[in-house]
């Protein structure tokens, strides 16, 4: 669970640093898609951190941490970076042939969701001190 935590910090590092960047460079006709992927990103970045935290064990928390954490790579990552490269969303880039795991991103997204629910689901239940009784 450390290494998630440690990419959520690094992600949060990162998009402050782009919102940072973006704030006095993307053009005004891309700044709705700057703001969704930071919003995103930051967003995700948080639930990657909430999971890895979640007092339950098991394999699904680890994958739904990973999911958010892969999420906020392709979605939000690929999204910024082909701002800052290009300045608008139509300009061409280099990262042209990237754009189809931005919705591989949300699904991602879907999917971590989907994860923290079930690993909450199937936790095992404290025992309460007044059942044992």
């Amino acid at each position: 669970m450390r290494a998630i935590i440690v990419a959520a910090a690094l992600l949060g590092l990162l998009l402050v640093a782009a919102g940072a960047a973006g704030a006095h460079t993307v053009p005004v006709d891309a700044n709705r898609q700057w703001q969704s992927a930071l919003l995103y990103g930051f967003v995700h970045t948080l639930a990657a951190g909430v999971a890895a935290m979640l007092p339950f064990r098991g394999w699904l928390k680890l994958a739904s941490g990973w999911a958010f954490v892969l999420s906020v790579v392709l979605f939000s990552g690929v999204q910024i970076a082909k701002i800052m490269m290009a300045g608008i969303p139509l300009a061409p880039t280099p990262l042209d042939g990237l754009t189809f795991l931005i919705p591989v991103g949300g699904v991602a997204f879907i999917t971590g969701w989907l994860l923290m629910g079930l690993s909450a689901a199937m936790a095992s239940k404290p025992v309460l001190k007044d059942e044992q009784d």
